[in-house]
């Protein structure tokens, strides 16, 4: 992909800036926030520690993959007292075969905080054998309370503590009306000091560009200061998938190159926007002063080799897509049935992403690798709680080179069916959680989009009662798009090309085409939109793919050609939307 320098005056930064306030102040994801002392009731164990190791496994039915997450433990606050222990997450990479469930916690080696953890009845395959206790994360990523020793902060999605010691520890020792047992000699507190200590100032952070960029791209962020050092050091950014409230640590492999003056990063797929944290090799630190916004981001696989990939799609039914297929249950729930149906056509209609569901209900009842992509509501608690609806997608790779290459192999959807939804088309009431809008946001994670921290997008991390956002922001399009665009012309691995899909609501740009056309594709220095629709254009914008609008133009009359110039647009992937009916058409042009 090609990078796109973009120069933001100071009123952009300033609306950046307020747009980042209120991201962080929405506190409600999709999930439900499990209170603080239902967690500690219902864990079986509470322990602060840090992760060593991590190894993915296939389970016993080599359906599902898990990764185990050996943790050394520092203090017990509930439960027994093992100096290590094995937390299971959802998800992971073995040899070429690869799975990410949303919502699932998703630890790093040295990450380091507070675990709410209940026992598990997962049986993962016998190389994964140890004689380590071994547990899940109680509320999945609720469950898990990060420590971020550079500020002497901790927090979950949900809740922000200054001061581990004095705030944390106090609070669960107030529920469980014991004190923790020491099982190493570990003291926050003295680990704190020692990233202080070492924070001996000379480090600078003059600019930074773009401002404005897409995580999980290669999209490559260039730092400009003095003081980093001349040996890599580390680049946090905010956390995407707790909204921003603790960091995402980059790839050793995400570094593109560091000196003592400029850093070029590439962006995760987990950074949100917000400031982020350069780190150098011998541990001074500091934040940026303004923050940088993530239009849109896109999953990627990232092996045990720790190295991230894109993915695609493929032609998975032979017809150039992907047949979703619903459980019984869910199927004859005539509500859920045709929310999630308008929830599709929400996609299909601006991405073209192809995608049908298949008229034959299904006896599979189980989120799995068994070559059927499924619907359903879930079994009792299978569902973490607080978890309102999850998307598993399974990958297959193959070897291009010294790359590896990523498509899906199958896509899985599972909703809380105690959730006290509103089906729609009506707006949920203040106790209703909209399942439209979390069907819409699921699908954006089988299109492969991860989530940004932005409340006007659909991908934003969260959505809470009362609330509905069904409609696709410009760039939840984009990110869309762009996916999409690599599906329909990069064949890997032999998986065969996707084709695009037919809209089925309102204006079928398949029938527009007859009247509206853009050319020529690829253009140089301009391009023509010809119309003999019977309604006339009334506003055309072009989007670059970091959903800035670079051009657009309103009028009353545009039947006819009309010509619109490129000379001063760099090269690359645009989004044209076309307004007419009080409807858009959008298509995809590619400058030269």
């Amino acid at each position: 992909m090609k990078n796109v320098t973009i120069h933001v005056h100071n009123h952009t930064l300033t609306m950046i800036c307020a747009l980042f306030i209120a991201f962080t102040s929405f506190s409600q994801g999709h999930m439900i926030e499990i209170p603080f002392s239902d967690q500690i009731a219902n864990s079986s164990s509470i322990i602060e520690g840090k992760v060593l190791s991590k190894k993915s496994f296939w389970d016993l039915n080599r359906q599902n993959i898990y990764t185990v997450n050996t943790v050394e433990v520092y203090k017990t606050f509930k439960g027994p007292s093992d100096a290590t222990i094995e937390i299971i997450t959802e998800g992971g990479v073995v040899d070429l075969r690869a799975q990410m469930t949303s919502l699932s916690l998703d630890l790093s080696v040295g990450d380091m905080g507070v675990f709410m953890l209940h026992d598990t009845n997962i049986r993962l395959s016998a190389e994964s054998t140890t004689e380590l206790m071994k547990y899940e994360s109680y509320s999945a990523i609720q469950g898990f309370y990060k420590y971020d020793v550079y500020d002497n902060k901790v927090s979950n999605p949900y809740l922000t503590l200054d001061g581990i010691s004095n705030k944390l520890y106090s609070r669960i020792m107030a529920y469980t009306e014991s004190e923790f047992i020491h099982v190493t000699d570990f003291d926050i507190n003295r680990h704190i000091q020692t990233f202080l200590e070492r924070n001996i100032g000379g480090l600078a952070l003059s600019n930074f560009d773009p401002v404005i960029i897409t995580g999980g791209t290669g999209s490559i962020l260039t730092i400009d200061g003095s003081g980093f050092g001349p040996n890599p050091g580390s680049i946090l950014f905010r956390d995407a998938n707790s909204g921003g409230t603790s960091y995402f640590t980059t790839l050793d492999s995400q570094i593109v190159s560091w000196t003592d003056t400029q850093i070029q990063v590439e962006v995760p797929s987990r950074a949100g926007s917000g400031t982020f944290r350069v780190v150098t090799s011998i541990g001074p630190f500091i934040d940026s002063t303004s923050p940088l916004l993530i239009s849109f981001s896109q999953i990627n696989v990232t092996t045990q080799s720790n190295v991230a990939y894109p993915t695609q799609h493929a032609n998975n039914n032979g017809s150039g897509g992907y047949d979703w297929s619903m459980y019984t249950t869910f199927f004859l729930n005539n509500a859920a049935k045709q929310s999630f149906t308008r929830a599709l056509d929400t996609w299909r209609c601006e991405t073209g992403i192809n995608w049908d569901i298949d008229a034959t209900l299904t006896s599979i009842n189980t989120a799995a690798l068994d070559g059927t992509n499924i619907i359903r509501f879930d079994n009792g608690d299978e569902l973490p709680n607080g978890v309102l609806g999850r998307t598993t997608s399974y990958f297959n790779g193959c070897s291009n080179g010294s790359d590896l290459e990523w498509f899906i192999e199958e896509l899985d959807m599972v909703f809380n069916d105690g959730t006290n939804w509103q089906f729609g088309p009506a707006a949920p009431s203040n106790s209703q959680i909209d399942f439209e809008s979390v069907a819409v946001h699921e699908l954006g994670h089988a299109h492969q989009l991860a989530h940004v921290i932005d409340n006007n997008a659909i991908m934003h991390y969260a959505i809470g009662p009362g609330n509905n956002n069904r409609v696709l922001s410009v760039n939840d399009i984009l990110g869309g798009n762009d996916v999409q665009l690599r599906s329909t012309t990069n064949e890997i691995c032999n998986s065969g090309l996707m084709t695009n899909h037919g809209c089925s609501l309102g204006i079928d740009e398949n029938e527009l085409s007859n009247y509206i056309s853009v050319f020529p594709n690829p253009a140089k220095n301009e391009f023509f939109i010809k119309n003999n629709y019977h309604s006339s254009i009334e506003k055309i914008e072009l989007f670059d793919m970091t959903g800035r609008s670079v051009k657009n133009s309103n009028f009353t009359d545009s039947q006819g050609l009309y010509t619109l110039s490129t000379n001063n647009l760099s090269s690359g992937v645009y989004l044209i939307n076309i307004n007419l009916e009080g409807k858009t058409l959008t298509k995809k042009i590619i400058l030269q």
